[in-house]
């Protein structure tokens, strides 16, 4: 895929039906419809659309035509509060990171349902690129022990770039040095443990799943990184524990280390993408009994 943007959609308003509210050129993030002083509707550069879908969502008399949707697969909202805020609070701050995991494997039909949530994760897509949210399922164990070998190579290498002392020197200077330089001992550890058989890496976790988006996208970061939340909170709801880990990102998109690509490639992630973010996932193996206490710093502006 070459780095340009993506086809206009067409879009029209049928003029038969349209009760000329006016609510698309309202709620339009980036103002495709513009109205006449009739209050007609008049469609204007096309090629900002993000597909949203919000015009749809909002008409009330489904007078908008839209190339890149099909009105009848939009659901209709019915239960406008389906969790109560005590409720959702309570959910939404049980969920913990897990390492230890049961030997079970999560069902692919499974996984496959809980991933389609990503669908819904807020994002910013200009264009349209990335509107698709992208990410490789990886199951079993023999799969998962190359993510293990493949991210641990991947450990023992950035190690050795960490510990140069080009990188010692630059510690002088840079804060980004200094903080590279300040993982090194867990890195380390980490990889030592691999090396005597224990896995602290992707802790023998049945499954992982690898969020990917175009490069050129305008927010792949903060599009993968919304998808997997979405994702981890779903899980939740069918039993399912999960890990968000940096060190399979990191492997997998070659962050710091040019062209170490092979566990993209066993991903078969294209090649104008790149992993964003990454977790591990399966039954947890212990079951927690309390949550800590997670304080936040607010500070008011009024």
């Amino acid at each position: 895929m070459e780095n340009t943007i993506l086809e206009p959609p067409e879009i029209k308003v049928n003029p038969g039906t349209c009760s000329k509210c006016g609510l698309c050129t309202k709620i339009c993030p980036t103002k495709v419809f513009k109205a006449t002083n009739g209050n007609d509707k008049v469609i204007i550069h096309t090629e900002e659309c993000v597909l949203c879908g919000q015009c749809i969502c909002g008409c009330p008399t489904n007078s908008i035509i839209h190339s890149g949707f099909n009105i009848e697969n939009f659901k209709r909202i019915r239960n406008r509060k389906p969790v109560t805020p005590e409720n959702a609070f309570e959910f939404l701050s049980q969920r913990r990171s897990i390492r230890n995991y049961k030997e079970e494997q999560p069902p692919a039909e499974l996984l496959e349902k809980i991933v389609q949530i990503a669908g819904y994760a807020p994002g910013s897509p200009h264009h349209r690129v990335g509107w698709v949210r992208e990410m490789t399922i990886v199951t079993g164990r023999e799969n998962m022990k190359i993510i293990l070998d493949m991210t641990a190579d991947y450990i023992q290498q950035t190690i050795s770039l960490l510990s140069s002392w080009y990188l010692r020197v630059m510690a002088n200077f840079s804060e980004l040095a200094r903080s590279g330089i300040g993982v090194v001992p867990d890195l380390r550890m980490r990889f030592e443990e691999y090396m005597n058989g224990k896995d602290l890496i992707i802790y023998n976790a049945p499954a992982a799943i690898f969020f990917h988006a175009p490069k050129f996208s305008s927010t792949p970061q903060t599009d993968c990184d919304t998808a997997l939340q979405l994702v981890q909170l779903y899980a939740e709801t069918f039993g399912l524990a999960t890990c968000w880990n940096g060190l399979i990102q990191g492997a997998a998109s070659g962050d710091h280390l040019k062209g170490f690509t092979k566990l993209a490639e066993f991903l078969h992630i294209p090649s104008e993408n790149k992993c964003y973010a990454a977790m591990t996932i399966g039954y947890p193996s212990i079951a927690l009994h309390s949550i800590p206490e997670c304080k936040v710093d607010i500070r008011w502006i009024n």
